[in-house]
């Protein structure tokens, strides 16, 4: 079956060329003008020797050219391997080489790491500098020469290449189990592994989102938040934005004044975000006000969703957040409550997305009874091929067809789900289990709390013990015996944390999930 990505741009730009696609800064294109853009890069890489099944890597914030890009790419019948702005050019060149990318587009303000990355892999045949000017580079690239020279001569600065370029509608056909991008995961417990997503696997996803989901259409003013690199922002916001003809305001670093800002200039009536995103939102509304009455749908994902927040934002916005779950291996939306649906569980992640399975199970593999915690298994039409070279990681991925996703979690009697905790952050303290995030929803019920991440840290005695780090709301005051207290008068006392621990900030990625990882690591150094 013939199947690729780029026709719901190339469809939309037919149905609504004159209506605005990205708004960004000062900048907009319509939908013509998207299409035409894209189709010239995909010219850009034609000529440079590109052929279908080459994979393009791609360095940019939320910017215009980032979409542009990535639907050229798939248009010529490349894949697109997004990756994540914060990497340094050691990481890049890592993945440069592991994911085998002949061309290499980054943004301007990356060029330095860019070209060191370039330099160092001898598979990648070309750089395109994005977003600027040669005059606006000429700074960066003479720094880089007064470090080293530059040996290899294939890098262009696509702005000026691309005024020669005619406009074209050509797009390659390809079918609906080849792969179109590959998303580099986040590497919480270990190397990154590149999760290789078919066409129909994204189209799929964010087709269902747009119109089982969050009901975005022609109408619709989206808002993109969340880094576009990410399986989330691509999926939720660009992609479903493009399929629906909606319009879509790009932020391309998020900030929550600027974020409300946006809101309400623009009317935006969809914002998909992560838990901390909401937190800063929140905290903004309190200082100061804005029009938000447009906004008619909020998801949140990524990381679980306080009920805390979840409580402040219906008071605040007069809706609830719609908490949806999923991960890169799933393209990423699994579970969620749709829009539509009067039913919103507080704390719960929702149903069965349209066209998944989901169900809990015991360590043997049996079914878990109604609202027993077990692991979280998963399978349907979002599944990933597979891990990019990494076949013993994608066997051990699936036990019998369904993917084991390392969530713990639970389903309630109308087969509503609620994740508990992550398998791995699971304390286990003199033979109990101990499940962080019920600690967690405590502690952000005090006032004083802004946010907490809760973790284990070995014991000798105990196997592991309870760690709290907790970051305040501005001159707020309370000691580490009174959040204890408030604990033990909320919990069972094996449940309660032995050490607090004050922090200026909590160690987060590129979407704002906080990395537990690091933060047993800052603990073990001590």
């Amino acid at each position: 079956m013939g199947l690729n990505l780029a026709f719901g741009l190339i469809d939309s730009a037919t149905k609504y060329p004159d209506h605005p696609a990205i708004i960004c800064d000062n900048q907009s294109y319509t939908y013509a003008e998207l299409d035409s853009w894209s189709a010239k890069i995909a010219d850009v890489l034609r000529t440079q020797g590109m052929r279908c099944g080459d994979h393009v890597m791609l360095l940019a914030p939320n910017v215009p050219e980032f979409t542009a890009v990535y639907f050229a790419v798939l248009r010529a019948g490349g894949v697109v391997v997004p990756i994540n702005t914060l990497l340094l050019s050691n990481e890049i060149a890592e993945l440069l080489e592991h994911s085998d990318s002949r061309f290499f587009f980054a943004w301007h303000t990356f060029a330095e790491k860019s070209l060191l990355a370039f330099e160092k892999v001898e598979s990648c045949q070309g750089l395109f500098f994005i977003g600027a000017k040669r005059l606006e580079l000429s700074k960066s690239i003479l720094a880089h020469y007064s470090v080293a020279p530059l040996q290899k001569p294939n890098k262009f600065v696509l702005d000026e290449i691309l005024p020669r370029i005619p406009t074209t509608s050509d797009f390659e056909q390809t079918s609906s189990n080849e792969t179109a991008v590959i998303l580099y995961t986040s590497g919480t417990t270990g190397r990154s592994k590149g999760v290789e997503l078919s066409h129909f696997n994204i189209f799929s996803n964010a087709l269902y989102s747009k119109e089982k989901a969050f009901f975005i259409d022609h109408d619709s003013t989206t808002i993109a938040v969340l880094p576009l690199f990410h399986t989330f922002g691509q999926t939720a916001i660009q992609n479903a934005s493009i399929l629906a003809g909606a319009t879509m305001v790009m932020v391309p670093q998020f900030e929550p004044k600027r974020t409300l800002g946006e809101i309400e200039k623009h009317r935006v009536t969809y914002i998909a975000a992560v838990p901390t995103m909401y937190n800063l939102i929140i905290q903004t509304l309190r200082r100061r006000s804005f029009d938000i009455s447009s906004l008619k749908v909020a998801v949140s994902g990524g990381a679980s969703l306080p009920l805390s927040i979840y409580n402040e934002f219906e008071k605040l916005f007069g809706f609830k957040i719609i908490e949806a779950y999923g991960l890169s291996e799933t393209s990423p939306i699994s579970c969620m409550t749709p829009a539509n649906v009067k039913v919103n569980k507080a704390g719960s992640i929702g149903l069965e997305f349209y066209g998944t399975q989901a169900k809990i199970i015991r360590p043997d593999g049996s079914t878990a009874n109604i609202n027993e915690i077990g692991e979280l298994v998963l399978r349907g039409h979002n599944l990933m091929k597979g891990y990019y070279k990494d076949p013993s990681a994608t066997e051990a991925a699936f036990n019998n067809g369904w993917f084991q996703t390392g969530d713990m979690a639970k389903m309630d009697s109308d087969r509503y789900f609620y994740i508990v905790d992550r398998l791995k952050d699971v304390i286990i303290r003199a033979g109990m289990n101990i499940y962080p995030r019920e600690i967690e929803e405590i502690l952000h019920h005090h006032p004083a709390v802004r946010e907490a991440a809760v973790i284990g840290i070995p014991d000798e005695t105990l196997s592991e013990n309870v760690v709290a780090c907790v970051v305040l709301i501005e001159n707020a005051e309370v000691t580490a015996m009174e959040l204890q207290k408030y604990c033990r008068e909320h919990l069972a006392v094996y449940k309660c944390p032995k050490m607090i621990l004050f922090m200026e900030s909590l160690p987060k990625n590129s979407t704002g999930k906080i990395m537990k990882r690091s933060l047993r690591e800052m603990h073990t150094e001590k």
